[in-house]
């Protein structure tokens, strides 16, 4: 079903288009919930509440083509209200998975992918952003969200996302070095 007659199916009440609608993006939302917030029970916890949300607010919906940006700015909205960040968990195979596939195809070198250890240090180097810059890289590595598409989710300017984009790609960069470095010094000491 496409989104138009999907939201005219659940203003209407429609149960059978709500489960459509929440199979059509639960997993992105998930995934980017996971990632703003670092660990699985504050993702599902924000997944759930946005649902909720768009379900009781549908009729709100100004357009249909910005359905699904609506939905991705009520998710960051419950990820900034979720509080503490808890303890950091590696996420599940199959959304690293889709992580690692994505990441390639938008250009990020491989050398993000290789292994395991690999990835957890750069969860851990994601988590270690600013809730702002953490979001512009998820919209854009891991949902593949255009820079104009970003900006509509967020409500900001796209140079402003252009901004906290670099602002992150370089702070990612100085993180990951120092933890190779600190890595590397210590090969060295016990050599």
């Amino acid at each position: 079903m496409d989104d138009k007659k999907l939201v005219k199916e659940l203003i209407a009440g429609n149960k059978k288009a709500f489960e459509e609608f929440y199979d059509k993006y639960y997993l992105c939302l998930y995934r980017s919930a996971y990632f703003l917030v670092g660990n699985k029970m504050d993702a599902e916890d924000i997944l759930q509440d946005t649902f909720i949300t768009a379900w009781n607010h549908i009729g709100e919906l100004r357009s249909v083509n910005s359905l699904k940006t609506w939905l991705y700015r009520i998710m960051i909205r419950k990820a900034y209200r979720s509080g503490e960040r808890k303890s950091k968990e590696v996420p599940d195979e199959y959304v690293q998975d889709k992580t690692d596939t994505t990441m390639l195809e938008r250009g990020v070198s491989s050398d993000f992918t290789q292994d395991i250890s690999q990835k957890n240090e750069l969860q851990q180097a994601l988590q270690m952003l600013d809730i702002k810059h953490r979001e512009v890289i998820v919209l854009f590595y891991y949902e593949e969200m255009s820079i104009s598409e970003i900006a509509k989710t967020l409500g900001c300017f796209e140079g402003t996302v252009k901004s906290r984009l670099s602002t992150a790609r370089r702070k990612l960069r100085i993180i990951l070095q120092s933890n190779d470095d600190t890595f590397n010094n210590l090969k060295m000491e016990v050599v």
